[in-house]
């Protein structure tokens, strides 16, 4: 009879928590650029990014959301960590990401990334050495949603 239930309460507990809709949190900071001169009509590299007024830590699972202006069609995504320096490619995420239509890109974090104190994007023709696109244009930064749960 108790096991039916603790059963019971097991079940309903994870039905509930289940019916739980993801929470998008926004991320806050200050939004610059940075870039280099022009290169064929366009820059040879341009980045945008937040730098947040505290540390953000993020958990295997979790979803960003960047909202981008601008012509890029390709990025790379960079969660920099507290120490490290902007002028390396620490804390890139894997390949170069197509810009969808809608200016929404979509990260979904493989692992946890601890202590992030800036999210930059990085367009233009390459990014710490590695080819974007030959005539990629500029991405910037609108802003930026974590997305927690499902």
């Amino acid at each position: 009879m108790m096991k039916n239930i603790f059963m019971s309460i097991v079940v309903a507990s994870m039905t509930f928590l289940g019916s739980i809709p993801a929470v998008a949190v926004p991320l806050v900071g200050k939004i610059g650029t940075t870039q280099s001169n022009k290169y064929f009509g366009g820059n040879l590299w341009y980045s945008s990014y937040i730098d947040f007024n505290h540390l953000y830590s993020f958990r295997a699972g979790e979803e960003i959301r960047i909202k981008v202006s601008g012509n890029a069609k390709w990025v790379y995504v960079r969660l920099l960590p507290k120490g490290a320096s902007p002028a390396t490619p620490t804390g890139m995420l894997g390949e170069r990401i197509r810009v969808p239509s809608n200016g929404v890109i979509t990260v979904k974090l493989k692992k946890a990334y601890p202590n992030i104190r800036q999210i930059s994007l990085h367009s233009g023709h390459e990014a710490f050495n590695s080819l974007l696109s030959g005539f990629n244009g500029n991405a910037n930064i609108v802003s930026i949603d974590v997305f927690m749960g499902k």
